[in-house]
């Protein structure tokens, strides 16, 4: 079965390629879908097989909106919010980040005078897409906050590439960036007006006891059981790692690793309610292809039908690579190690891991993901590199039956194979 550019394309319901560029969904009242990027809006009437013409939204002046990085809740009495991200004013460092929120009457195309989320707390950034209200009715917001000098990229380091056609194409993704960053957790229980912080700290990674310590970001949650959450977090150790809470995200666990392989990249984590498996959406990449310079080419998705504790159903939304399924290697920070653009020009090879890059060389990342009752649309962002290693870029978005992301089976078929563990772990016979 060939797996590029994706599993089973012939399942695909729908496909839009940069019609419209967003990353946050909403489901609305009647079964309409809301899609934005935050400044603009359009709507879906029939599942994301096709979108109204996109409408900008209005701040309470009577302006466009200027925003970021958005995710949309509904409130009560058919009401929408919206969280945004913006530098604080005054300033032009990245990092010196706000989230602010914002509340409609009428689907987006006005908004209210905005809220500081953070107010009087540590800088907040947010992935796209990652504001919850859970069956309490409490609205969390997973963020992260960063701290150091400079920009992106370390004054005098590198730049890690590849070769495509003879050309050097950087494939550099935060692999030299100087910041720590951690996560934590905001949350309101009025619906917007106030926010709180989770009471127990920041979420970063201890390698050691009192030794070194690792970075974690762009989280996204998802509510298990009431009041029971998970928590997905970007780390640079070749692994997603997750965090638990037991209490309506008041109080965390430390970060620990999953069995998901993958590289300086986001995932996003969705629960369907027709099975009440988790859905998750990230790119997947091994320590070898990262090392061959293969950053963010392979976008995947994976089942849970454990609360998380296993993954398995393994597929390409969108790959280079024909396999789907991604042994994780040792947890250290992992980058390219084939060819390095050198400070003050010229480029340094590592002979060992120096390869061509194919045609059609691309990266896949950021995605955002909404589940409908048949079916999940997921919208991502795109690179495309073409024969004289220029980059493009896009929106993507595929509209996938559920029973795609199970192997084209039956989403409510049995595993044996998990049951028989999950009894053993009971001890049961």
């Amino acid at each position: 079965m060939n797996n590029i550019p994706m599993t089973r394309a012939e399942q695909m319901l729908a496909f839009h390629d940069g019609q419209f560029g967003g990353n946050a969904f909403l489901g609305l009242e009647g079964g309409g879908i809301l899609f934005s990027n935050g400044t603009h809006f359009s709507i879906s009437a029939d599942g994301g097989i096709t979108w109204g013409e996109p409408y900008p939204g209005m701040d309470e002046k009577g302006e466009p909106l200027t925003a970021g990085n958005a995710s949309l809740v509904n409130l009560s009495g058919g009401a929408i919010g919206m969280a945004t991200w913006r530098i604080r004013p005054g300033s032009s460092r990245i990092y010196e980040s706000q989230m602010v929120f914002r509340r409609s009457e009428d689907g987006g195309k006005s908004w209210s005078p905005l809220t500081l989320m953070n107010h009087w707390m540590l800088g907040a950034h947010a992935l796209s897409d990652t504001m919850i209200r859970t069956e309490s009715g409490r609205l969390i917001l997973p963020v992260y906050f960063g701290i150091g000098q400079g920009g992106f990229h370390q004054e005098g380091a590198p730049f890690p590439g590849a070769y495509l056609n003879g050309n050097f194409v950087s494939t550099s993704a935060h692999f030299f960036d100087p910041h720590f960053t951690a996560s934590y957790v905001m949350y309101s229980d009025d619906e917007g007006r106030s926010w709180q912080k989770n009471r127990d700290g920041e979420l970063f990674i201890i390698m050691e006891y009192g030794g070194r310590w690792e970075l974690t970001n762009e989280p996204t949650i998802v509510e298990v059981t009431p009041g029971k959450l998970l928590m997905l977090l970007r780390t640079r150790l070749g692994r997603l790692y997750q965090s638990r809470s037991e209490d309506n995200g008041e109080t965390w666990t430390r970060p620990e690793p999953t069995q998901l392989a993958g590289t300086q990249a986001p995932a996003q984590i969705r629960k369907l309610p027709q099975t009440g498996d988790l859905l998750t959406v990230w790119t997947q990449q091994s320590e070898r292809e990262i090392k061959r310079g293969f950053i963010r080419t392979r976008l995947s998705s994976a089942i849970s039908r454990n609360q998380g504790a296993i993954w398995e159903h393994f597929q390409n939304v969108e790959s280079l690579h024909e396999e789907t399924h991604v042994e994780p290697g040792p947890l250290y920070p992992v980058r390219p190690e084939g060819a390095y653009g050198a400070p003050g020009g010229g480029v340094v090879c590592d002979q060992e891991y120096v390869m061509p890059l194919p045609e059609g060389y691309g990266m896949w990342s950021y995605p955002s993901v909404f589940v409908a009752e048949d079916r999940a649309l997921i919208s991502y962002n795109y690179f495309l590199c073409d024969s004289a290693g220029q980059r493009s870029r896009g929106h993507r978005m595929k509209v996938l039956p559920l029973s795609w992301f199970y192997g084209g089976r039956d989403p409510a078929s049995e595993n044996p194979t998990l049951d028989r563990i999950e009894r053993h772990v009971r001890g049961e016979q």
